[in-house]
């Protein structure tokens, strides 16, 4: 029995942040997706988010962190057609690391591969366009949105670059004993979310679901930002269906906001880091914060290409099944990430399985939502009208 949609509906896979780099491994791209590929292919229609741009060209920009991995081999796009993406957000914090020209091939190089790219392109008018697949007389409108950007990855009128949610922050005294730490305050701009809900209001006339994709949020375990919440409801109050979160590679809570889910952060999925190789010369290699990475003296033996804290090995895919009217059941499927950066679909006999469900149920509590098991799947919501 397959997880595709009878006659009368839908199944949409979701997944975050995905980002081969096996070509420059001397490694099969396919590779990375040898465990996951088949139920990957079992739904309708799919979705991820590519973190890196596929090029050879540009050159790396200015940034007051290390930013020489935010590109990758054009080849590494094998592992995303082997997975049978129809739809990917390229909406990245990375997508100007190695300037216009790299993140224009990198959209060239997708839909060379009949990959529909949303979240990105030549100018603010291509970044905003949205993606539309008809499968059994349903069709599925996806949109893209970045909120953790510098000023100049963002798209404009005669510029390329990603489809922005900017934001602001702000530090508010909450103690008047000097040194105490100041409560932050972050606002979204308003100009980008009228952008936003201006482009999810049309396209809720021109599909029958709607779902937007969002690169935003924190890498601390469970913590939301102040602005995240604000975005997620007002997509939802713009008509879209779901909102599916991505960038802090690590799993954070579902929020089930007017019936509609909001999944705030789905984990890396299928994410080759480069931290454990040596960087090109006269690189910046400034490490990075010990909150979310490691030192190459902390690595755990083995674990060298998938470094991190063991939270950063859990996962999740999200299966939608929807109908005409709307989405009729939210689930997702627990994935585990082994050393090499492997993702793998988890049984609920598998020990992992619960290991997985138990970190998402602690943050999804927070939020009120409670989760329940249906074999290999973990259900979030279901409704059977709009």
């Amino acid at each position: 029995m397959t997880d595709q949609g009878s006659k009368d509906t839908v199944v949409i896979h979701m997944v975050g942040d995905v980002g081969a780099r096996r070509a420059e491994y001397g490694e099969t791209p396919e590779s990375i997706f040898a465990m996951t590929r088949q139920r990957i292919k079992e739904g309708d229609i799919s979705f991820c988010h590519q973190e890196d741009t596929l090029s050879t060209r540009g050159c790396l920009q200015y940034r007051p962190r290390p930013t020489w991995y935010g590109r990758t081999h054009p080849d590494n796009v094998k592992s995303l057609v082997f997975a049978g993406f129809d739809v990917i957000s390229h909406a990245t914090n990375k997508c100007f690391n190695y300037g216009p020209e790299a993140l224009l091939e990198s959209i060239e190089v997708m839909r060379s591969n009949d990959i529909r790219v949303i979240g990105a392109g030549k100018d603010i008018v291509e970044a905003r366009r949205p993606a539309i697949v008809e499968k059994h007389g349903i069709k599925v409108g996806f949109l893209a949105y970045c909120s953790v950007m510098d000023p100049e990855d963002e798209a404009r009128e005669d510029k390329p670059g990603c489809n922005p949610v900017r934001v602001f922050t702000y530090y508010q005294v909450q103690d008047t004993t000097p040194g105490a730490l100041p409560r932050v305050v972050t606002v979204p701009v308003e100009e980008d979310l009228r952008a936003m809900e201006g482009d999810i209001r049309k396209l809720r006339n021109q599909a029958d679901i709607v779902v937007v994709s969002m690169h935003w949020g924190l890498h601390q375990p469970g913590v939301l930002a102040m602005y995240q919440p604000a975005v997620g409801h007002r997509a939802i109050d713009a008509g879209a269906d779901i909102v599916v979160g991505h960038h802090s590679s690590l799993i954070k809570g579902i929020e089930v906001y007017k019936g509609k889910a909001i999944f705030y952060n789905l984990g890396h999925f299928a994410v080759d880091t480069p931290h454990h190789l040596k960087p090109p010369p006269g690189v910046y290699t400034r490490g990075p914060s010990t909150l979310y990475y490691q030192s190459r003296s902390q690595v755990e033996p083995g674990w060298e290409r998938n470094p991190g804290p063991k939270e950063r090995r859990y996962s999740m895919m999200v299966k939608c099944v929807a109908g005409k009217r709307a989405i009729r059941k939210v689930s997702f499927f627990p994935v585990y990430i082994n050393r090499l950066a492997d993702p793998e679909f988890l049984s609920q006999t598998d020990p992992r399985f619960n290991e997985v469900l138990g970190y998402a149920d602690r943050w999804c509590k927070e939020l009120g939502t409670n989760l329940t098991v249906e074999g290999d799947e973990v259900v979030v919501c279901s409704s059977t009208s709009r």
